[in-house]
């Protein structure tokens, strides 16, 4: 468990030296860009939340809420899943009945989707409750082709201001060299009470 927290430190390290080189860049088209995670895009595309899903127990400022992802179609007819941003559980009736269709310019940046962790509920396909952005299950939920190498996360408002875009901030939080001297130290201590159970059995 030490050496598996190390190699989560250096992956971690090296996504955290990611976003600090791209986060401070321009938005760019991302038509014509390489599509690096974290880097800030405007893309012009149609919204179509007749394909969209929820993502639950989300919080901000205390409160529960969701947030909306749905198919963004952009000007090269390429389907992308975008997060559109998070609202109060309040509002959640009028997002399941939204079937909205708009065009506007975006801001935003690209995300990589995450393995679900050990404890990560699955995604449920019968409630459209969504614990990872698995772009394979979300594909064949929907029913539409979509990009599988990356989804867009909204930085942009538009007419419905319970709707609340994201943020480009930092989240990360970096324990896994404690982690590991922890797990070493306890792997140490429990060999040193292993010599000593075997030097008063013997």
């Amino acid at each position: 468990m030490g050496f598996w927290q190390l190699n989560r430190l250096e992956w971690k390290e090296n996504l955290i030296k990611i976003f600090n080189e791209t986060s401070i860049k321009e938005p760019t088209n991302l038509n014509f860009v390489e599509k690096t995670e974290f880097l800030k895009i405007k893309i012009k595309g149609e919204i179509n939340r007749n394909y969209k899903i929820f993502y639950p127990a989300k919080t901000l400022n205390g409160k529960n809420g969701f947030r909306l992802a749905s198919i963004l179609t952009t000007s090269m007819g390429e389907n992308i899943l975008i997060d559109e941003g998070w609202y109060a559980k309040k509002n959640h009736q009028y997002f399941l009945d939204s079937n909205l269709i708009f065009n506007q310019e975006f801001i935003g940046y690209i995300r990589y989707t995450r393995k679900a962790k050990l404890f990560t509920p699955k995604n449920n396909f019968s409630s459209n409750e969504w614990y990872t952005y698995n772009l394979n299950e979300i594909q064949e939920y929907l029913g539409i082709k979509i990009n599988q190498n990356y989804f867009i996360k909204n930085m942009s408002k538009y007419q419905e201001d319970f709707l609340i875009p994201s943020e480009l901030a930092p989240t990360f939080r970096n324990n896994h060299l404690q982690y590991a001297i922890t797990w070493f130290v306890m792997s140490f201590a429990f060999f040193v009470l292993f010599l000593v159970y075997l030097k008063k059995n013997k």
